[in-house]
């Protein structure tokens, strides 16, 4: 365990916002991590877990304890002939993870590949991307209940799913990822629906790499690289509406981005509406909208959390006026 205090956060979130902990914990295993929730001078903070920090909004200053959980290790289970179970460390990096699994022939996560993050962050957001959900391939969480101080390993269902939610995200505080279990195939089993990934099922010969290499390409084309332009990804959840909503909206803007629900409501595309609403490329300050992709949130300087804030509020109340349609922020704003 390492305590580092007034430390500095600006390297350890992908917006780059300036950002001091008053002390954070570097842990490494399970018993560290129980060890340092027992630790009596730490027991009335509210700590705050961080991850890839590649999905949070910080302030200029966290006035409590900052915890990042390390352990990386992988762990192999052949559940039959053709399905492998993968016990992952909450530290690993989530592109890493996905790169070692292509590598090794296991399918289920190629077309989450360049999602940043790390893995432990991964469920609570239910990450998501050309038509694949975590969810799909989860086979249960190991956690640490922060209420009780006991570890636990919950079931897929038990993480109550839903789109970019579950049970970790409306439950903030209470569980301490430790580590993720995956069931992952060995027999080819592709998910190629997605517009841009469709041309790859007319292929003879398609290999899970050749899927990996069309999703990097895809996403590096359309989203800027935080190390080069720093953002936390797509900004904004794709709103749901009813189909009789969509079809309204589709009367009056008939190039409408939306997808059918299977509980028939419509997912709008959030970048389709940003950009009608002429944000695309726009720059307020420090902050704006990416040129290439509307959905994006970029700190093109010294920006803060206010002011990503500002513009956040400004793009939703565009949004609104012009579609009558809320956009919901994707990334958790922390208080400081």
């Amino acid at each position: 365990m390492e305590v580092i205090e007034q430390a500095d956060l600006s390297a350890l979130n992908t917006l780059s916002l300036p950002s001091r902990a008053k002390i954070l914990v570097n842990i490494n295993t399970v018993d560290e991590l129980l060890a340092a929730c027992q630790k009596s001078e730490w027991q009335a903070q509210n700590f705050l877990i961080l991850g890839g920090g590649s999905n949070l909004i910080l302030p200029s200053l966290i006035n409590r304890v900052v915890f990042r959980y390390l352990e990386s290790s992988i762990h192999y289970q052949a559940m039959d002939k053709d399905t492998v179970l993968v016990k992952v460390g909450a530290g690993v990096i989530w592109d890493d993870l996905v790169s070692i699994l292509v590598t090794k022939g296991l399918h289920g996560v190629e077309n989450l590949s360049l999602i940043p993050g790390t893995v432990g962050a991964a469920p609570v957001q239910n990450i998501g991307a050309y038509g694949v959900e975590l969810a799909e391939v989860l086979e249960s969480v190991e956690v640490l209940n922060l209420e009780t101080l006991t570890v636990e390993v919950l079931s897929n269902s038990s993480c109550e799913f839903a789109y970019r939610d579950s049970l970790f995200k409306q439950h903030p505080g209470r569980y301490f990822i430790t580590s993720v279990s995956l069931k992952l195939s060995k027999k080819p089993c592709f998910t190629l629906d997605y517009g841009d990934l469709k041309a790859l099922s007319l292929k003879e010969k398609l290999d899970l790499q050749g899927v990996r290499d069309r999703v990097i390409a895809l996403r590096t084309a359309k989203l800027p690289d935080p190390k080069v332009l720093p953002n936390a990804g797509s900004f904004f959840k794709n709103p749901i509406v009813s189909s009789d909503v969509a079809e309204t909206l589709k009367l009056k803007y008939p190039n409408l981005v939306a997808y059918p629900q299977e509980d028939g409501s419509m997912k709008l595309a959030a970048g389709w509406l940003i950009e009608q609403a002429n944000w695309k490329g726009k720059k307020v300050g420090n902050v704006g909208m990416h040129a290439q992709q509307a959905l994006v949130l970029v700190n093109y300087g010294r920006a803060n959390q206010s002011e990503v804030l500002a513009l956040a509020d400004q793009v939703q109340a565009s949004v609104l006026v012009k579609f009558g349609v809320s956009l919901e922020i994707e990334p958790v704003t922390i208080e400081g």
